[in-house]
């Protein structure tokens, strides 16, 4: 005891002075001021980096030390950010940090500082502060150009409702700059002579392309777009499954697309086995099962964008988990009127386990049948009980037998069962008619419904058996979709079959029994009330062997042919409603009520005719007419283009008749009597102008539009006659060239020269008349020769046959082809040129109105005063006579003096027709 005592004594004493050194270093003060402090700026995410290191640690030493920062903006002294950074710190580590600023970086310039206090329990109390460092400056502006503004930050994405602030630099601070956030104007403040900065609280998600901002001065405006992402969403509705024991598939809900072009990534991690896997698509994503024994997983949805992350979590068991593939190959076989045999596939899971098969048959949209069958790799049953030609559709679905979680998706197959007979007789009913004594028989039948005719209808067919001569027979055959068919009977009893008949077969027939001779028709009518469903009706049964009743009645009035309708009752029915979307009010409808007997002969029971609604309550006028002789009656004050009916019905001391069918009139419109008034006789009287006109249309002609005068009926012809040459012709021009053409049409003396040369006309005097003169050019002319011949063919019709004008020679002195002096009447020609002159003085220019008179000359020769006697055959060449104008309205011509005409005279152009 006493040995362990000087032991431990021994042992403190050696760690004392240890102790006391310790305790001597760290309690002394350390200037652990911070030393190469550098700043950089991220303008891509607008933050300090601050990086910095301590040189007063001893090699070994390594403590817990706060660094306190302090950030300016704009000058050193304009503090606008202080806070602590703490960290564990050894000699010579270089240490960083990072600030994100809310104004972007490149508006202000931004300083820096830092100090530094060790935070260790191995330190004893009181700690302090070491010096500050000196301020490092982080100025974004020294990089940028001459640009005169600015607007930052470029491109800044942001997360919805969250604030950004934006500003802009001006170099010219005398600018009037305005900025809008999506054309809409923003008010902002000023930090600094040329810097602005506008706060935008909350903001939210405008496009995918992002939002505008621009500010605009002077210059060209300057802009940036915000790009604000939409909140990332947990991932909802997180499941997994498997189609075959070897792959997972995990299925989710991402929510709201965040809107922007980058899409979030999802991870799936699962805890037990340690692995993950990045997802390939947003919604799904796929494991892969290993060979090892695991049923369980515990599996992680992460999903993750550049704001946030979010997740989910599953516990997933693989075997509660399958969730089979559709089956494949569904088809029916072995297919007939009432039975199928369906056929499909199956994908096998894991080491072929059994799959559990829903089979479901429908008909008309709804499920009739369904089956569970345990199947493997095919699946096979037979399906009965079907209705023949049916459409029907088979649909499969299966989920795994072991662990029921979830059917697979189904499929599907139509298919048609195939024909079979008939299985009811077709209802049958009949209409007697006696021609003669015989009867002719109308058979109606009603179409079968679907559900008994198996198969479409092809024909009818009817059996036509004399009970008479049993062994007579008679076969009709009737197309379908025809519902009757007339057949002549003789006096005999018959009884007529009809069957339906389809691709398989007949069906049971129905039978009417037809007597050869008339039935007791004399039963009397009863009276009935319609109601709102029909004809309600019964009868009392005349025998007790009866075998059903047949109530017959016509849809339509009697004024109209007849639609037969019927309706059979059992034996032990003895009243019914008939009911008819046909029936209407104010029409009596008659029905007949037979009795079948056990040969199914139909005897007459009851006759019933009633009205739906009868319209005697609407009666607006009812006249009683006391002579029964009277066979008309006129209905007055009734009111135009309105529908009336009318009923007669007769009346004695006991009451009125029947009421028989109403006759609708439908009254004229007021206006139209007038209308005939009118418009008969306007048609009466055009007619009579057309007659009128027609039979005086010659005489409107000639009042109206005459013809064109007639040259043989001028009357200056019966002035002009020459009886040295009988033969008068009419000008014609004939196709040959003059050699020269003068043209002399104004009084003042002016000519025109065309072709050839010719003494001037200016050399006669002013009053004579315009000439035309077409002359040979040669000089020595003194023969016939080419020139133009003018002939009148109304007045010569020989010369015009001929189809030539003769030529006459003339004396030397004469001009060439100038025509012989004119014979008689010669005062009346100079009277006629004199007037026509002096009619020109009288008639201003363009005023003057003229008729033309054919002027009219005799071929002779030199020798004017006697014609010769043997004039010569005509040469073929042209002779002149000459066409005098006239003024209308020319007096009676006075003697004159002699005037030789040798030339066509022509009117000044003002004065032409």
């Amino acid at each position: 005891m006493a040995l362990f005592a000087v032991l431990q004594t021994t042992f403190l004493l050696a760690l004392l002075p240890l102790r006391t050194y310790q305790s001597e270093v760290l309690s002394e003060p350390l200037p652990l001021t911070p030393e190469s402090l550098n700043v950089s700026i991220n303008s891509t995410k607008q933050c300090l980096h601050l990086q910095w290191t301590v040189h007063s640690l001893d090699y070994h030493q390594e403590l817990k030390m706060v660094f306190q920062i302090q950030i300016s903006r704009f000058k050193a002294s304009n503090v606008i950010w202080m806070g602590n950074y703490s960290t564990t710190v050894k000699r010579n580590q270089v240490l960083h940090w990072s600030w994100e600023s809310e104004l972007p970086l490149e508006c202000a310039m931004h300083f820096v500082r830092m100090r530094t206090m060790v935070d260790d329990a191995r330190i004893p109390a009181p700690r302090f502060w070491s010096n500050w460092s000196s301020w490092e400056k982080a100025d974004a502006q020294s990089s940028l150009g001459d640009q005169p503004l600015y607007v930052f930050p470029k491109d800044k994405l942001v997360e919805e409702g969250s604030d950004v602030t934006i500003c802009y630099i001006s170099r010219n601070h005398q600018d009037n700059i305005s900025c809008y956030l999506e054309d809409e104007l923003t008010y902002g403040k000023q930090l600094d002579q040329n810097v602005w900065a506008f706060e935008l609280k909350n903001v939210s998600f405008f496009r995918k392309s992002g939002t505008n901002f621009y500010c605009k001065g002077r210059g060209i405006p300057e802009g940036l777009v915000l790009f604000v992402s939409k909140v990332l969403e947990e991932p909802k509705d997180f499941s997994c499954e498997t189609r075959d024991l070897k792959t997972l598939t995990c299925t989710w809900d991402p929510g709201k697309d965040t809107g922007l072009i980058q899409l979030p990534s999802y991870t799936l991690f699962e805890s037990f086995s340690g692995k993950k896997t990045l997802c390939k698509h947003r919604n799904r994503c796929d494991w892969q099962v290993t060979q090892d024994p695991q049923e369980t997983y515990n599996f992680t949805l992460v999903a993750e964008n550049y704001f946030r992350k979010r997740s989910v979590n599953i516990l997933f068991n693989l075997i509660h988990g399958v969730h089979p593939m559709a089956p494949y190959n569904l088809f029916p076989k072995n297919v007939n009127a009432t039975h199928a045999t369906m056929t499909w596939k199956v994908y096998s899971i894991g080491n072929n386990s059994a799959l559990l098969c829903q089979l479901q048959l429908l008909g008309e949209g709804k499920v009739i049948q369904q089956h569970n069958v345990s199947v493997r790799v095919n699946g096979e049953y037979l399906l009965s009980e079907l209705e023949p030609d049916t459409d029907y559709m088979a649909r499969v679905c299966c989920a795994y037998a072991d662990h029921f979680w979830k059917w697979s998706e189904s499929i599907s197959q139509k298919f048609t069962t195939g024909e079979a007979a008939p299985s009811e007789a077709p209802d049958v009913w009949r209409d007697v008619t006696f021609v003669s004594g015989h009867p002719t028989v109308t058979l109606f039948w009603k179409p079968l419904a679907k559900v008994h005719t198996n198969g479409k209808i092809l024909f009818y067919n009817v059996v036509v058996e004399n009970l008479d001569e049993p062994s007579s027979l008679e076969v009709l055959s009737v197309p379908a979709p025809a519902n009757s068919t007339k057949v002549t009977l003789n006096q005999s009893s018959y009884q007529i079959h009809v069957t339906a008949h389809n691709s398989a077969g007949p069906s049971p027939a129905s039978t009417v029994a037809i007597s050869g001779h008339p039935g007791n028709e004399n039963v009397e009518e009863g009276r009935m009330n319609g109601t709102e469903d029909g004809f309600p009706m019964s009868w009392k049964p005349q025998s007790r062997n009866a075998t059903g009743y047949v109530v017959e009645w016509c849809d339509g009035p009697q004024n109209l042919p007849c639609i037969l309708r019927w309706k059979n009752l059992g034996p032990t029915t003895t009243g019914t409603v008939i009911s008819s979307g046909a029936f209407r009010p104010g029409v009596r409808y008659n029905f007949r009520i037979y009795e079948i007997s056990t040969k199914r002969m139909a005897h007459l029971l009851e006759k019933k005719a009633g009205y739906l609604e009868e319209l005697d309550n609407s009666v607006c006028c009812k006249y009683t007419i006391d002579n029964p002789d009277e066979k008309t009656f006129v209905v007055k004050a009734l009111q135009p283009e309105s529908v009336y009916e009318f009923l007669v019905t007769p009346y004695t001391s006991a009451g009125e008749g029947p009421l028989d069918d109403f006759t609708k009139v439908t009254t004229p419109d007021e206006y139209s009597h007038i209308l005939l008034h009118i418009i008969l006789p306007m048609i009466f009287c055009v007619l009579v102008v057309m007659i009128t006109c027609y039979l005086k249309s010659q005489w409107l002609k000639d009042k109206c539009y005459p013809d064109i005068p007639d040259p043989y009926k001028s009357s200056v012809l019966s002035l002009i006659k020459f009886k040295e040459n009988p033969h008068i012709t009419i000008m014609n021009v004939n196709d040959c060239v003059p050699d020269a053409i003068e043209v002399v049409n104004k009084p003042e003396g002016s000519k025109t020269q065309f072709i050839g040369t010719r003494k001037s006309p200016t050399e006669t005097k002013g009053t004579k008349p315009t000439y035309l003169d077409l002359l040979p050019t040669e000089k020595n002319y003194s023969g016939p020769g080419p020139c133009i011949c003018f002939e009148n063919f109304t007045y010569n019709r020989a010369a015009s046959d001929l189809g030539y004008c003769g030529h006459f020679p003339v004396t030397p002195q004469a001009p060439p082809c100038q025509l012989g002096p004119l014979t008689s009447p010669e005062n009346l020609l100079k009277t006629l040129e004199q007037n026509y002159m002096n009619s020109l003085g009288e008639i201003p220019a363009g005023e003057a109105n003229l008729n033309y008179v054919s002027q009219l000359a005799s071929p002779m020769s030199g020798d004017k005063e006697s014609p010769p006697t043997n004039p010569p055959e005509p040469a073929l060449c042209s002779e002149y006579k000459m066409q005098m104008a006239l003024p209308l309205g020319l007096a009676s011509p006075p003697p004159g003096e002699d005037s030789s005409l040798s030339s066509t005279t022509l009117s000044d152009p003002s004065q032409r027709h």
